[in-house]
């Protein structure tokens, strides 16, 4: 949660590649012959204080996709999806828990006509629950924190659940490790399966994934991250993996 008056600007630039799929039976399949999937998506995240309680969010992204194998090729560099909504502090402590219920809305920047395609081109709504926590580890400080909501989608696509857990360690004021797991599951069948160059626009998918991030302060106010993720299980969707390299801004 934000202060009244402060927030944050994220700059993150991730790449992500993938040469196989989670098929139906969960099983890892290779896109096609010779198949290989590759985004470079430019993203930024802005949260700022409207009061010590409620925090404004905006979310954008623009990304450069390309698919290739033996018999075609796409590439295409859209807009991609936007987000805004609200998070409210329902427990703030000093000490202790931190929670908050948080709500989004998403709508996409781009024509339909785009190949590969961003995304699944329709409108979704989104509510969580998040909670959060510091505590010592023997002379270091530990933080620990949970997201868990659900993605109305319109359209076709199918309503999902989603969660994230995180956990990190302040090895130093300016420097921080943290690992993430991220889960979605769709909410209906697996009757069909789209032909898509993009092999995250599955309507109906599930997927868990982790990452592994190293957060440094440059200065009080700016802090640089790298990581890399993968794709660790799933359903109708790709397994690559992706690399991250952020800028943080605290104002």
């Amino acid at each position: 949660m934000q202060e009244k008056g402060h927030g944050i600007l994220i700059w993150n630039l991730f790449a992500y590649q993938a040469t196989e799929r989670f098929g139906l039976d969960r099983e890892r399949e290779p896109l096609g012959e010779n198949g290989r999937f590759r985004s470079l998506t430019f993203q930024g995240w802005l949260e700022v204080g409207l009061t010590n309680r409620w925090t404004w969010i905006a979310t954008g992204s623009a990304p450069a996709l390309s698919y290739r194998d033996r018999w075609m090729s796409e590439s295409a560099v859209a807009l991609g999806d936007f987000q805004t909504g609200v998070r409210r502090g329902l427990w703030n402590p000093e000490r202790g828990w931190q929670v908050a219920v948080q709500t989004l809305i998403k709508a996409p920047a781009y024509r339909a006509s785009v190949r590969p395609r961003p995304g699944n081109g329709q409108m979704d709504w989104e509510v969580s629950l998040l909670a959060g926590r510091s505590f010592p580890v023997s002379r270091l400080w530990g933080y620990t924190a949970f997201e868990s909501g659900y993605r109305k989608r319109w359209g076709r696509p199918d309503d999902q659940w989603r969660s994230e857990a995180a956990a990190g360690i302040h090895l130093h004021p300016r420097l921080t490790l943290s690992a993430q797991l991220f889960t979605t599951y769709s909410v209906g069948g697996f009757a069909f399966r789209e032909s898509a160059t993009n092999p995250l626009v599955e309507p109906n998918y599930d997927l868990v994934k982790g990452f592994a991030t190293v957060n440094v302060g440059l200065t009080r106010s700016i802090r640089v991250q790298a990581g890399y993720g993968a794709d660790l299980a799933g359903r109708n969707t790709g397994a690559g993996r992706t690399w991250v390299l952020g800028l943080w801004k605290n104002f």
